[in-house]
């Protein structure tokens, strides 16, 4: 047993050596992000820290569906965490001085008394989680948690830093030999029952092990964490702290002027945010619980993508110099935007497919003069970056791809992605998974022309004729011709005003299956009386699939002309049927000059129920019927309860399915995947019917409200041969078939 006058020696040898080898370790886990892409994320501190307290040190997320037992077990150990933090400060101070103790924290006063019952409490606690996650690593096997010995070792890790700091307040009471303090009710036991009858020097030997062991653990645990995906309780209060404040629907802006290199390539095209996520990603597998791409056997889980990037971060940052002066130096606020334009970008993607080589990603482009040029696109912090530290060009060649051959990830990991967000709703640390997957699209898309050959023909009829399917736009307005839809263009030529500007959508205007809804939808609203026009044949594809796709040079063109013609027409308030028009339209469009208050017409219908202005009757169904909440809508923006009270107006009582609302399953259409084949594994929309059926009894309506949406359930119900027994419907034409003929 170590003497008591040897623990200052061992206690110093042990923290010199252990912070000395941290910051060798954190030196290199520090290099990617200096030479990474500059992302300001120091603005509005209140809102970060007001969302540090709420999802960081208050673990809102971690206790939500559906891993609430597993979540409340973390927060047992971050608690614990966070207390035994007081407890590792006093055993250093211990180890130099037997008497040491925290201000105000002396087991004489009450303050002193409450926190040492508190800790005892807690560790208890804290021991019981880390029980909790051995049993789903090693008994119950729990599929999104990879099973390492890693995770093991930290768990045991962090329950000898618990039971060392019970065993110092165990071997202080036996020294006493006293009765059990209230205020002991776990580490008073331990000494009752194992250590009292010791003589004072044993006891006091036991002190100085206790406190040495607990410093050693300490310092072992804090050296392991750098090395694997533990480093999260390192970075993981810092990532959420500088999440982004913007929309989860909204993507950057490129800036199609300046920037010089289009979308992420290599390890230097991300930002220093996108390296640091991967840093704080625990491999828990939330986001593979319900993602549609894990869930149905696709290359893709953004799990993986993290720990693939991180390793890559690791590997690279051996070759990386560590530049002191201009960490300090260059780790500031973006500087002014100084005058002038860099030079224009080239094309090398451009082809009559629609693979336009214009874009970027936001990187700082460069004037004729050298200065260098911020690119930030007034998109908030998504997009405003600095030009930072570069590697030199000769060590920037020699790094491989982060998508390709011999690169990081292969292409099919990248277009699997439906960009649905569960992944980042689900992750408690705040990691942006889409942004990332979306500028690894527009690399491909921009600068190599490489995208799967459905894309081409989708870019080649947007570009040509507005549309993804390529069909005339004279024809965009063909669905209303018998309905006597008032446009825009009409108006102003009788210089006449309107309320609301109804935003068709394509499919909506071209999908004859959808021109069922735009037709029941224009029966509402001139049910109710709303002064509403639509734009005909001057309306053009939103640009969504564009976007997500990857191409931002075709989405800009498009959303330009839809913002200069909205504009034109002084339009304020719109309404749309797609929760893609919707999202775009409300969050990307401020992004080039077009703000408008923005309905989706699930809105516009619980709205016009409720100020009476619509009386629809009891819908007639003989069969149940159940919801199925489109991403866009439910997860992205939030909006889920309207669409229930639009069919609760007319009767209807829908029956839940497990995943609904913001934990809704992806139909498998969005993010440009409505329009590419679904090859490898079960397709999604098969995957989301059967649990429809499951809900239904195999018997009834998936009502729906999304374009998209509608397609795919209806062709999931077609492909699993329940088209005899159930049907799709939106819940537009669930309420218009309720008006009374009368009233339409």
């Amino acid at each position: 047993m170590l003497r008591a006058d040897m623990a200052p020696i061992v206690a110093t040898i042990i923290i010199v050596a252990g912070i000395a080898l941290f910051t060798w370790t954190i030196s290199y886990r520090i290099r990617p992000l200096l030479f990474a892409r500059k992302d300001v994320r120091w603005d509005d501190p209140a809102a970060r820290t007001e969302k540090l307290l709420e999802y960081g040190f208050g673990q809102k997320r971690m206790p939500a569906k559906p891993e609430r037992p597993a979540g409340m077990a973390h927060v047992w150990i971050f608690v614990a965490f966070l207390v035994a933090q007081l407890g590792t400060l006093t055993s250093f101070g211990l180890a130099y001085n037997p008497n040491f103790h925290l201000p105000f924290l002396v087991n004489a006063s009450r303050v002193g008394q409450v926190y040492l019952f508190t800790k005892d409490v807690i560790d208890v606690l804290g021991t019981l989680g880390c029980a909790v996650f051995l049993y789903y690593r090693l008994v119950q096997k729990k599929e999104r948690m990879t099973l390492s010995w890693e995770g093991v070792f930290i768990l045991c890790m962090i329950f000898g830093v618990l039971w060392t700091d019970i065993w110092i307040d165990a071997t202080a009471l036996a020294k006493s030999a006293g009765e059990v303090p209230w205020y002991l009710p776990v580490s008073g036991r331990v000494a009752q029952w194992f250590l009292y009858g010791m003589s004072p020097r044993a006891a006091t030997n036991a002190i100085t092990f206790g406190v040495l062991l607990h410093i050693t653990i300490v310092m072992a645990f804090l050296n392991f964490l750098p090395m694997g995906k533990h480093f999260h309780i390192i970075t993981g209060l810092p990532t959420v702290y500088f999440q982004r404040l913007a929309p989860q629907g909204q993507l950057s802006k490129l800036d199609l002027e300046n920037a010089s290199s289009f979308g992420v390539a290599k390890l230097t095209d991300l930002s220093w945010k996108e390296i640091l996520d991967t840093y704080s990603c625990t491999e828990c597998g939330r986001c593979q619980t319900y993602c549609p791409t894990y869930d149905t056997g696709k290359p893709l889980t953004h799990k993986e993508v993290n720990r693939a990037i991180r390793h890559h971060a690791q590997q690279v940052a051996a070759t990386m110099p560590l530049p002191l002066g201009a960490l300090f130096s260059r780790m500031n606020r973006i500087p002014p935007v100084p005058n002038g334009h860099g030079g224009a970008p080239t094309d090398p993607a451009h082809h009559d497919a629609g693979g336009h080589g214009h874009g970027g990603d936001g990187h700082g482009g460069h004037d004729p003069t050298g200065a260098s040029v911020n690119t930030d696109p007034a998109t908030g912090s998504e997009g405003a970056f600095a030009s930072g530290l570069q590697l030199p060009p000769e060590m920037i060649e020699k790094l491989p791809p982060l998508v390709g051959e011999n690169g990081v990830l292969p292409d099919e990991t990248v277009w699997a992605c439906t960009t649905c967000g569960w992944c980042e709703q689900a992750c408690p640390v705040f990691i942006e998974h889409l942004p990332r997957i979306v500028d690894m699209r527009r690399h491909l898309v921009l600068m190599e022309s490489r995208f799967p050959e459905e894309a081409a023909r989708v870019f080649k009829g947007m570009e040509g004729q507005g549309n993804p399917w390529g069909m005339g736009s004279n024809r965009r307005a063909e669905w209303c011709a018998d309905l006597g839809v008032r446009t825009a263009a009409s108006l102003k030529e009788a210089a006449q005003n309107f309320e609301w500007l109804f935003f068709v959508g394509c499919a909506g205007s071209f999908d004859e299956r959808q021109k069922k809804v735009s037709r029941a939808l224009v029966k509402i609203l001139k049910t109710a009386k709303v002064d509403f026009v639509i734009l005909g044949e001057e309306e053009t594809c939103n640009g969504d699939s564009a976007r997500r796709l990857g191409n931002e040079y075709l989405f800009q063109t498009l959303a330009q002309q839809n913002v200069d013609t909205l504009n034109g027409y002084g339009v304020k308030k719109i309404i749309t049927q797609c929760p893609h028009c919707f999202n775009t339209l409300a969050n990307e469009y401020p992004q080039f000059g077009g703000h408008f208050k923005v309905l989706h017409h699930s809105e516009v219908i619980a709205q016009l129920v409720a100020e009476g202005r619509l009386r629809p009757g009891q819908v007639q169904l003989d069969e149940p019927v159940t919801y199925h909440d489109s991403c866009y809508l439910a997860r992205h923006n939030g909006i889920s309860e309207a669409p229930r009270e639009a069919l609760v107006s007319i009767g209807v009582r829908v029956q839940e399915m497990e995943r609904s609302r913001t934990e809704t399953f992806c139909c498998g259409a969005g993010g440009g995947r409505m329009w590419l084949e679904e090859t490898i594994g079960q397709r999604i929309n098969q995957n989301r019917i059967e649990e429809a059926a499951r809900t239904l009894g195999e018997k009834g309506t998936v009502a729906t409200s999304c374009p998209f949406c509608l397609t795919m359930i209806k062709d999931g119900i077609s492909e699993t041969g329940r088209g005899e027994s159930m049907q799709a419907k939106d819940i537009a034409e669930l309420v218009a078939d309720a008006i009374p003929e009368s009233s339409a």
